[in-house]
């Protein structure tokens, strides 16, 4: 087992003063098999009343609204985790078989599903490694190139993406291999940027698996914050408000191992 503190610290400055701000979250890790929540805070800023809840597929969602004029919008979550096998026993919600907005089956996602073979009788873990390899030998990790908007199939066509399109494009080859899949945003351990991974359906539990690093095994250094059918699912923060502005935005995030 591992202890890992988080301290995620988001602002978003906006050109001109802005009102009428509502916001979704999912900032807050939930507790569930493979991690067990110590302590947890969110703090909003402007200050003012949230609402904490769970979303469709159980995630915990903070929602807010602003009325008055702001400049500047600002969330911060911070907790200590503590990490177990990843592992989570559960029911098997069979959406995660189908495709998605952002992992649709297209040409070139069969195209390169069909350049996988599988042994015969394959376990679950073993077909998924092998998906991913393939795309490893065809998808570079490069940023900048994509965004939140961006599919799985669009992505492949780029040639390169993020840890979002190396998830998307897996989660359509595990489908496409009758296996569910499911997207899951995060935090690693380290300093950065929020991380996105997939997590597998087998033997009635799900598990982990980061296709940008080509790992199987991530029982260490991984916090879960939501999971869903795509990105569209789990972004961390969702809003709409009135006025013209342009947004700035400023992401700081630290995970580090607490000494037991």
């Amino acid at each position: 087992m591992i202890k890992l503190r988080y301290s995620y610290k988001t602002k978003i400055t906006f050109s001109e003063n802005v009102y009428g701000h509502s916001f979704m979250l999912r900032c807050t890790p939930k507790p569930n098999d493979f991690q067990e929540i110590i302590d947890t805070t969110c703090k909003i800023i402007p200050s003012i009343e949230i609402t904490t809840g769970l979303d469709n597929f159980g995630n915990i969602i903070q929602i807010g609204h602003i009325g008055d004029w702001h400049s500047t919008f600002e969330f911060i979550s911070e907790g200590i985790v503590l990490l177990k096998t990843y592992q989570i026993r559960e029911g098997l919600n069979r959406i995660f078989l189908y495709p998605s907005k952002f992992t649709m089956t297209t040409p070139i996602i069969e195209e390169l599903f069909r350049s996988v073979v599988f042994p015969e009788n394959a376990t679950a873990l073993e077909k998924v490694l092998l998906l991913s390899d393939a795309i490893h030998r065809s998808f570079a990790y490069k940023a900048g190139v994509t965004t939140t908007q961006t599919t799985a199939s669009d992505a492949l066509a780029l040639g390169c993406g993020v840890c979002q399109d190396f998830s998307h494009i897996l989660i359509a080859l595990c489908r496409m291999a009758k296996i569910p899949a499911r997207y899951v945003t995060g935090f690693m351990q380290g300093e950065g940027f929020t991380h996105a991974w997939i997590e597998y359906y087998a033997y009635g539990e799900w598990f982990g698996f980061d296709p940008t690093h080509n790992r199987a095994i991530i029982n260490e250094g991984y916090i879960k914050l939501a999971h869903g059918r795509d990105f569209d699912d789990c972004a961390v923060d969702k809003g709409v408000f009135k006025g013209l502005a342009q947004q700035k935005l400023d992401v700081f995030l630290k995970v580090d191992e607490i000494q037991q």
